[in-house]
Order: C-alpha cells, then structure tokens, then sequence
C-alpha cells in the first residue's frame, strides 16, 4: 500500500496493517484534536512480529528554517534565525517522544468506545492489536522511527551525528516505553518496514 507524506511516497508491505494516523478525520481531527496540543505520528503500521510508529519530517529545502530542530531539548530555540513562528513547537527529539506518548493515548481512547462507535472499527482493530498484543507481549518489538531528510550536515557535525544525538534523546525520553528507536533518512531507512518509492 503506497502512502503520501510531506512530498514523499512510501510503500509498506501489503500484508502490513498501515494506517496515516493523523489524517484520520473520524476520531483524531474530530475526536482527538478537542485535547489542546493534541498531535500525533504519521504512520502506524503492524506486522506480525513488530508494530511501528513512523514519523516523516522531510526538511530538503527548508533546511535552514528547521536547523534548531536538530538541536535536542530545544537548545537553539532561542538563538536561531528562522522565518518560522516558533510559538509551540519543539526540537525534534521532544515532538517525536510527545507525539508517540500521545499517539499510545489516542490509541487507548479508542479503545475505551468499545463497540458504541462502529465508524471506529478501524481504528479500533488497529488499537486493540497495538496495545493487547504487541505492548502486552515483551517479544514483540516496538519501533519508534523519526525518517529525517535534508542537508544538515556541517563541517562540526555530520548528518550521522546529528541524527545520533537526536535518536539518544529520543531514547532518553522514551525510557518508559519498552521501544527500540530510530532516527534514519532515505540512505539508511528500514526497509522490511516501509520502501521510498519517491
């Protein structure tokens, strides 16, 4: 199944049960969104042996607007010259563990409607299999991916440091959540996950 997202095209496996999550109009934008900073990751997608959590920020271009966002813990937030408004937005290692904890919160909202809603009933397998099978189950792996495209590269930090040192702040964050976390761009992505087709 192909799946568009910031200019990009990905293509995860057919028998994989993906859902873009924060375009779901029934429960997240009508639903979900009532909570003020509501937000969540792009994608979910489920395989037999793993469920992931995928979140695509794809800067190319933009770059320069985005350079504070590679800094962990807001480091930059003050100092950086950007053209964008800045008012609740975060570095990309606090969005990406604020919207996985809040996509889990989602998750377990749509369960808690039982069978009252059946325009649900999507959602609602996807939520009953993500948090009664593949949290539940210790052997199950659970992948949190950050896929960060563009040129932040520089001649004191390459884009492997920068994407390091925000996957190590991810994981720090993300300490209660028995997860494996990954900040990849299009050079070094998983693709037994999910393929670029574009």
């Amino acid at each position: 199944m192909i799946y568009e997202e910031s200019d990009m095209k990905f293509d995860f496996p057919d028998d994989n049960t993906t859902i873009k999550f924060d375009d779901n109009v029934e429960f997240y934008r009508k639903l979900f969104n009532a909570l003020p900073g509501s937000k969540a990751v792009d994608f979910i997608t489920l395989d037999k042996e793993f469920a992931a959590f995928i979140e695509i920020k794809n800067c190319m271009g933009n770059e320069g607007n985005n350079r504070w966002r590679i800094f962990p813990d807001n480091q930059k937030k003050e100092t950086s010259h950007t053209a964008t408004d800045l008012e609740g937005r975060d570095s990309l290692d606090i969005e990406i563990s604020e919207k996985t904890a809040m996509t889990l919160a989602a998750l377990t909202g749509i369960v808690s409607f039982g069978e009252s809603r059946p325009s649900l009933r999507e959602l609602r397998n996807i939520a009953d299999n993500v948090i009664l099978r593949y949290l539940k189950d210790g052997k199950k792996k659970k992948y949190v991916i950050l896929l960060l495209e563009g040129d932040f590269g520089s001649h004191t930090r390459s884009k492997k440091m920068i994407m390091s040192n925000l996957q190590r702040s991810i994981k720090q964050k993300l300490k209660w959540l028995n997860c494996q976390v990954s900040v990849v761009d299009s050079d070094t992505y998983p693709s037994k996950i999910f393929r670029i087709v574009s």
